[in-house]
Formats: structure tokens, sequence, C-alpha cells
């Protein structure tokens, strides 16, 4: 799909919307990476922390979105170019809602530290890092447009998704018997549905990183 344009600017300006992607993956990325360790060891300094910079990459997004703008209006681009804007600036948009996730994330941590929980937190601390594993290969489909992987990060979604039905029975059942619970599982509920949702917008990303390359999105077996 590689192609050079004869205005050189052009390659140099689809080169740095790229970057401004990927950068803002690999800062999603490491907000990601600190609930999950703020979420293992409980660590409400650090979770303090993924909340707060989550502004830095709402940032990113506008930038984003302000140069796609700028590229369409300038450029009025076609077919794979006009692919690769389009696609950037619904992965980021995807990106930006990863990151919520994360800092929602860390905001309910301050809730569960203070709860007694005798629930399955391992389960969640899978679920998140299933979605973090997701988070690097996409990014790495994105910038080699790698169809396969894209494919690959796609399906693995069912494993959080499974995982995350499996926990809320279990957690049901936990409530069900001990009403005392009901805080902390509600809390976990919550801090589990952001892992799924990760992995929700993860697909989205891997669907217009096909898009990119193929010309349509990904929706399952039979494509590719």
């Amino acid at each position: 799909m590689e192609k050079r344009h004869i205005v050189k600017a052009y390659d140099r300006e689809l080169e740095l919307l790229k970057s401004k992607v990927l950068e803002m993956g690999q800062a999603c990325g490491r907000q990601l990476a600190g609930a999950i360790e703020a979420f293992k060891h409980r660590d409400t300094d650090l979770a303090g922390r993924i909340f707060r910079a989550d502004a830095g990459i709402n940032a990113l997004e506008s930038e984003i979105d302000a140069f796609t703008v700028h590229l369409l209006a300038k450029r009025q681009p076609m077919a794979v170019d006009l692919r690769q804007i389009i696609g950037a600036l619904k992965i980021a948009g995807d990106l930006e809602r990863v990151a919520d996730y994360a800092a929602n994330i860390a905001r309910h941590l301050f809730e569960f530290n203070d709860l007694n929980v005798q629930a399955p937190l391992q389960t969640i601390l899978e679920m998140a890092e299933t979605g973090l594993t997701m988070l690097h290969d996409v990014l790495r489909a994105y910038a080699e447009l790698d169809v396969f992987q894209a494919i690959e990060v796609w399906h693995r979604d069912q494993r959080i998704d499974q995982a995350y039905s499996g926990l809320l029975t279990e957690l049901r059942g936990v409530m069900s018997e001990d009403p005392e619970s009901i805080k902390a599982c509600t809390t976990l509920l919550f801090i589990a549905k952001c892992c799924e949702r990760i992995g929700d917008h993860l697909m989205n990303v891997a669907e217009n990183v096909h898009f990119i390359s193929v010309g349509s999105p990904y929706r399952g077996e039979g494509q590719g």
C-alpha cells in the first residue's frame, strides 16, 4: 500500500499524522500499565498521577483532530490517502477512550482501597493485562499496516469478554451470599467493565487498521 507523492511535503504530513497517533497510543499504554500497577499494589499515589495525566492525552487527541482537518482541507485526499487520514482520526478517538477507562480504573481505586475485598482480583488483572498486550500489538499493526496482526488482536478481545462474563456471574453469587460485600463487589464490577470496554475500543482500532490497508473494516470470520 506504500506509495509516494510528487509533493514530498504531503508524504511528510502523512508520516507526521501517523507518528502523532503512535505517540498518543504510547501515552495510553503508559496510562493503562500504570493503572494496572496501581490496582495490583493498591497504590493511590500512582492512581492520582494517572487520573491527572488524562488531560495530556485529551490534548493529543485535539491536536490530531486539528491536523486531520488541516490535511483534508489542504490536500483533498482520495483513496488510500483518505483512508489513512480518516482511519487515524478514528483510531485517535478510540485511544482517547482507552485512556479514559484507564483513568476510571485509577479513580475507582480510591473506593476500592477502603474496602475489605475477598473477590477474584486476579481475573480483573488478567483482563487488564490482556488489554495492555492488545494495545501494544495493535499499535505495531498500525505502524506497519500489518493486517494479519490487526485481525489477531481483534479476535483476542474474546478472552476479555469471556473473563468478564464469568466474573459477573461470580460476583453476583458473592453479593447474594454476603450482602455486606455489595459495595466492594460493585466497585470491582465498575473496574472490570472498564477493562471490557478497553478491549472493545482496541477491537475498533484493529478494524481501522484493516480499513486503512484493505478498504473495509474487519468484522470477523470470512474476511482478511
